[in-house]
């Protein structure tokens, strides 16, 4: 009973802190808040706004629709973070008869720490990491939680179970790609886990070439999967600059290049729903950057993934390829079966290609 009252008082007491910040709201209409686009170099999010003097704001998203932004609010005191304590709430700001309202905490956040959260890809579920209490845990850790819509609201948090939930593990740090499959963190590195017939497969854990000896985290995948960002901890300044946001690029084959530290510096790395611009947190702030940014970090001979792209119509080649070819390592030639082993320039695909894809 006595536990059940200081939580209470502490609701409150955010609650209350809360409101009185946002006592005097301006009136923001438009997208993003009515916020004027940044350029090339970084610029925090809605001054005076979102982004205060004496507060730390960190993690923000707007909904696929782009009429909800989401950010994280710190609440925790200096004699808290000496003792390695942490505390986060969720805030909301809505655009209703396109006017942005005052920022509010979401309501299954306050009670228990709730952070690093992310969208489903279709908007109707938000994936957040909490230490509130669950039926696995005695000792309750970080687990990842996920909260639907209903109608206006959310419905009440629903942990990941098992093949998600590991024991003794912390986890968290969650991103999803366009198909379902979930990113995320899992002690010091990250895992990825797919999903299929409504439900979420045994995690693997990503490759050498993005998981290192140092700890990785607060991850961020492309809709396609085309590169990964995410954070490194404590690595050597020796070693590709150090500790940083680091980025590496799925290939055609399915796999990852070696990370490389974008020199950004910053953390929770997220993207507006048109992919415009970047966003980012970094010393208690909210930045945004135009997204060129990210696409200029591309090694040469990435091209961007397109979505649902069709098949054109089925082209007979002029030759018999048997039933058996192979590319050349530089796809510059194509071998095949024929009576014997044969190769020819791939560049005869060129002339085969119909106007409208040449």
């Amino acid at each position: 009973m006595k536990r059940f009252s200081l939580i209470s008082i502490l609701f409150l007491f955010i609650a209350a802190s809360i409101t009185a910040q946002q006592k005097n709201f301006p009136k923001l209409t438009g997208p993003y808040l009515g916020q004027n686009p940044p350029g090339m170099t970084p610029e925090v999010f809605a001054p005076g706004v979102i982004s205060l003097e004496g507060r730390y704001e960190l993690n923000s998203e707007f909904s696929p629709e782009g009429d909800e932004f989401y950010f994280e609010l710190s609440t925790t005191t200096p004699e808290e973070k000496k003792k390695g304590k942490y505390f986060y709430v969720i805030m909301v700001s809505k655009r209703i008869n396109g006017i942005w309202t005052k920022p509010e905490m979401v309501p299954f956040s306050g009670k228990y720490a709730t952070m690093d959260f992310c969208f489903s890809p279709d908007g109707k579920r938000m994936y957040f990491t909490s230490d509130r209490p669950n039926q696995f845990d005695s000792k309750p850790k970080n687990n990842i939680w996920y909260v639907e819509r209903e109608g206006d609201g959310w419905s009440g948090p629903v942990m990941l179970g098992i093949p998600i939930y590991k024991p003794k593990v912390r986890q968290g740090q969650h991103t999803l790609a366009e198909n379902g499959t979930l990113y995320f963190r899992s002690g010091d590195d990250l895992f990825c886990s797919e999903y299929t017939n409504g439900d979420f497969t045994e995690p693997v854990i990503l490759p050498a070439t993005i998981n290192s000896p140092y700890a990785e985290s607060k991850p961020y995948v492309a809709p396609d999967e085309s590169f990964l960002l995410f954070v490194r901890y404590d690595m050597p300044v020796s070693i590709d600059g150090g500790r940083g946001l680091y980025i590496s690029f799925k290939k055609k084959d399915g796999s990852w290049t070696t990370a490389k530290n974008t020199d950004i510096q910053g953390s929770l790395p997220k993207f507006s729903p048109d992919g415009k611009y970047f966003f980012f947190s970094r010393g208690g702030d909210i930045y945004w950057v135009d997204a060129k940014v990210i696409e200029e970090l591309k090694p040469k001979g990435f091209e961007k993934r397109k979505k649902n792209v069709s098949w054109a119509d089925r082209i007979e080649l002029p030759f018999y390829c048997g039933g058996f070819f192979a590319f050349s390592p530089d796809e510059k030639y194509l071998f095949f079966m024929n009576e014997g082993i044969w190769w020819v320039s791939t560049s005869v695909f060129d002339k085969l290609k119909p106007n409208n894809l040449k």
